[in-house]
């Protein structure tokens, strides 16, 4: 499909602003101001509309400067006021077209999109043109993946080479699309191989995070630290083994727990008692000595005789008295002792039970009769922490196995992939052959190189580059890309394949003299449309007759005449 006009529609009330007609071969955007007002008189900006009505996500970049990041605040509030809209008619052919399409394309923030009057959105929009100039049903590539090969102009000033032309696109994404322009492959194979190669990605990053987060290490690695882990425990299970049988432990573990309770309770109890039976042996031997010790028996009757003098009611006499207190001594020994025996009684009847707690039970016990218990728990808290260890490490290794399988699983099936197409892999020879016989010829024609364009098959690599044909490699000249986008013309022809008849560059700026001319010759005999921005002073420097200008030039611009001028306003 070629271009066959460029309209400028102010929809508000219909007027156009602007109306190119486009023709075969060159067809130049003219600035004809002087050095100093370059780049004011929108010459970038027409060809901005061209890839805008093409489906260009980035409609304010008509107004918008991402190099500067200012915003030319007139025009977009003009294009607002006036519901400014770009109209772009493809044609089979130039003279006496038989299919053609009408695009449309409000510039306003919130514009819409029609093809041949109907509004669609923007994702349908490009899926159409998908299928309108490039034939592709399956929208793979896209169709945005695919016109970057033929407008070379940048709208956000993020693509850097003219081979790498998709802003942040992975090495699947441009194999997909040379395949696709140089017929090398199916496109079903090479989306496929994309979304292989994107998983594949996905799960490694996946991989990575999880071991940055589990401080996971690599399976080999971790089936060592188990090993590691198993026979420390098993030097631990030994250990408790000897003291007493870790299964039988653990057989009877509520029992022990139980019985364990009772035990230390019964313990307690019979230590309190005996504490206390201590305390009563000690308070008799007190009272006995207390007893047995001589009354002064003058010193004690003198006292008497005094209190009964001053109490004569008093009726009791001295030895009476002496009596009472040997009775209260007698008294409380007796006490005293019948405690003992009934300390002695209850201890007896616990140690009983204490007995008959532990018969039966001899292995549980003997860790509290040996005073092995703690040790005994020590070991058991060391055995029950490695054992966590190693389920946490079989853990990460079943996780890590997971993500091995996952990408294993992949790449059988990206190789599985290239087995099927095994026939197809001689195909890059004869094509790459086919396009060198036009690129290096019109390299020659135009700036005396002789380049080649090389495709590697190795599906990690980018799939093409441009070597000299003494093997070094070449900067990405001016003029090169124009002997590039001219040959692909030319092989695309050749091999019919279905494809935009047209180039639209902003890049010819340093290409002068016979280079220009040469340029000029190849865009007008190649039988192709050959878009280009360029300045009236590089026209006449380079020997470009005045009449040659006049029939090239599809539109002239400068200060006193921009795209979006309006008369009206004058």
């Amino acid at each position: 499909m070629f271009i066959g006009n460029l309209r400028v529609i102010n929809m508000v009330d219909g007027y156009i602003l602007k109306n190119i007609k486009f023709h075969d071969g060159v067809n130049f955007i003219v600035d004809t101001d002087k050095s100093s007002k370059h780049n004011k008189v929108g010459k970038t900006t027409f060809l901005k509309l061209i890839d805008v009505a093409l489906g260009a996500k980035d409609r304010d970049h008509i107004y918008y400067d991402s190099g500067t990041n200012s915003v030319e605040n007139d025009l977009e509030k003009y294009i607002d006021d006036n519901k400014s809209a770009v109209e772009l008619t493809l044609v089979d052919k130039i003279k006496q077209p038989e299919e053609s399409y009408i695009l449309q394309v409000e510039l306003n923030k919130g514009g819409h999109y029609f093809i041949d009057g109907e509004k669609i959105n923007q994702n349908a929009y490009r899926e159409r043109l998908n299928q309108i100039l490039f034939d592709n049903e399956d929208n793979a590539p896209t169709f945005r993946q695919l016109i970057n090969s033929f407008i070379r102009i940048s709208m956000a000033g993020d693509v850097d080479s003219f081979l790498r032309n998709i802003p942040r696109a992975s090495k699947s994404v441009y194999r997909s699309v040379y395949n696709f322009l140089f017929h090398i492959s199916d496109p079903s194979i090479d989306k496929k191989r994309g979304e292989l190669q994107r998983k594949l990605k996905s799960i490694s990053d996946a991989e990575k995070q999880y071991e940055h987060v589990q401080h996971a290490q690599k399976p080999a690695e971790i089936e060592q630290i188990i090993v590691a882990l198993n026979n420390e425990s098993e030097v631990l299970k030994s250990q408790l083994n000897d003291i007493i049988s870790v299964k039988y432990f653990e057989n009877n573990r509520t029992k022990f727990s139980d019985i364990r309770a009772q035990y230390s309770q019964l313990s307690d109890t019979i230590g309190n008692l005996n504490y206390k039976l201590r305390r009563n042996e000690s308070l008799i031997k007190a009272t006995e000595v207390d007893a047995s010790q001589a009354v002064d028996s003058k010193l004690t009757k003198a006292f008497f005789d005094e209190v009964k003098l001053a109490v004569p009611d008093v009726k009791k006499g001295f030895d009476e008295l002496v009596q009472f207190n040997e009775k209260l001594y007698r008294n409380k020994i007796e006490y005293l002792k019948e405690i003992q025996v009934n300390l002695k009684n209850r201890i007896s009847d616990l140690e009983r039970k204490q007995s008959d707690l532990t018969h039966g039970n001899e292995e549980l016990m003997s860790l509290v009769a040996s005073d092995k218990l703690k040790e005994y728990e020590t070991l058991t808290d060391r055995f029950n922490q490695r054992t966590r260890e190693i389920s946490s490490q079989e853990q990460l290794l079943k996780a890590m196995r997971r993500f091995e399988d996952e990408k294993a699983n992949i790449k059988s099936e990206l190789i599985n992939l290239e087995e099927n197409s095994e026939e197809k892999k001689p195909v890059y020879v004869s094509k790459m052959a086919l396009f060198n016989q036009y690129f290096t010829a019109f390299s020659e024609r135009i700036n005396g190189e002789r380049p080649m364009l090389t495709y590697n098959p190795d599906i990690t690599k980018f799939p093409i580059s441009i070597r000299e044909l003494n093997g070094t490699s070449t900067g990405t000249r001016k003029s090169l890309i124009a002997a590039y986008d001219m040959a692909y013309q030319k092989f695309a022809k050749i091999e019919d394949i279905k494809i935009p008849r047209f180039v639209v560059h902003d890049v010819l700026e340093s290409v002068e003299g016979e280079s220009l001319k040469a340029t000029i010759d190849l865009g007008n005999d190649n039988g192709m449309q050959y878009i280009v921005a360029i300045l009236k002073e590089k026209l006449d420097s380079s020997g470009i007759s005045d009449s040659e200008q006049k029939r090239l030039s599809i539109l002239s611009l400068s200060m006193n005449d921009r795209i979006f001028d309006d008369p009206r306003d004058i």
